[in-house]
């Protein structure tokens, strides 16, 4: 388990699926990030590559040959090696191989860092294109975070706000895909009260948003999380069916297959598109308070 550490977090992370497990405000060791009670979901913040979402049949081709991937991709349950580490800040990488080439054909690199900056922690992941030709992927983050911080609190004291009015209209899925029908669940509004009939559709899916920040608050105390997410082009918002006491935010390059047959990768919605020998860059942030 790597740890680092500021004068007023302490983050831990793992080398499995280079995952966030711990986010903890040391002024009142208040733990944010969800502890993986399997009761629920068995995971903290998992990353999602070179999928996000699932595609039609666990199968996608690539110039013309079948692939197979689960959920989300295989990132998430790979070791990845540690790049560089330092009290406040460490990078993973996971490099192309012989078992990542038999659900996805292309090389490529993968590094993730995490950096600490005051209350805020810093994601940045980096997509390398390590071959003579295009290559197609998606990437996204899937931090989950307790809902309630405060003990007697309940998930209905907690609201999701925005800085400037937003048109809370999201996807709907078919299963785990995309249909084609969307349902807009509120109308310019900066807020968000979260009850569980919202997650009755499973993944509240926006696109196209006017806001690149969101933030999770309590109405009964100052707790909260903030999260910064310029360039994304999708957000998911998610919590376990069953009174979950977590919420995900998840900032995407990417989404769940719309529903049909398997297609080719780069046909699939909201796939990325890498140069030959290109990297790709994205950065979100997590402040917490």
């Amino acid at each position: 388990m790597i740890q680092l550490e500021n004068e007023y977090i302490l983050v831990k992370a793992k080398q499995a699926g280079a995952e966030l497990t711990s986010l903890c405000l040391k002024e009142d060791g208040t733990e944010y990030l969800w502890q993986a009670d399997p009761t629920y979901w068995g995971r903290h913040a998992p990353i999602l590559f070179p999928i996000v979402g699932q595609i039609n049949d666990n199968t996608c081709y690539v110039d013309g040959k079948e692939f197979h991937m689960t959920q989300h991709g295989f990132a998430r349950d790979m070791t990845f090696d540690i790049v560089k580490q330092s009290n406040d800040s460490v990078s993973f990488i996971l490099h192309s191989n012989a078992e990542t080439k038999q659900k996805y054909p292309y090389d490529f690199a993968l590094t993730v860092t995490y950096t600490l900056q005051e209350k805020s922690v810093i994601v940045t992941y980096d997509v390398q294109n390590k071959q003579d030709s295009t290559m197609h992927f998606s990437i996204g983050a899937h931090p989950a975070f307790n809902v309630p911080l405060v003990e007697g609190e309940t998930f209905e004291d907690y609201v999701l706000t925005f800085p400037q009015e937003e048109k809370i209209e999201t996807h709907l899925l078919n299963g785990s895909k995309l249909s084609l029908e969307k349902r807009t669940l509120m109308n310019d509004t900066k807020k968000l009260p979260l009850n569980r009939e919202l997650f009755d559709i499973d993944t509240i899916i926006l696109e196209n948003m006017r806001n690149d920040e969101i933030t999770l608050s309590s109405t009964k105390s100052n707790k909260h999380v903030r999260m910064q997410f310029a360039g994304f082009p999708y957000l998911g918002i998610w919590t376990q069916a069953g009174n979950a006491p977590f919420l995900c935010i998840e900032p995407w390059f990417g989404v769940a297959d719309v529903v049909g047959k398997p297609r080719e990768l780069k046909d699939k919605k909201g796939i990325e598109i890498l140069a030959a020998n290109e990297t790709f860059s994205c950065t979100y942030t997590i402040t917490i308070g």
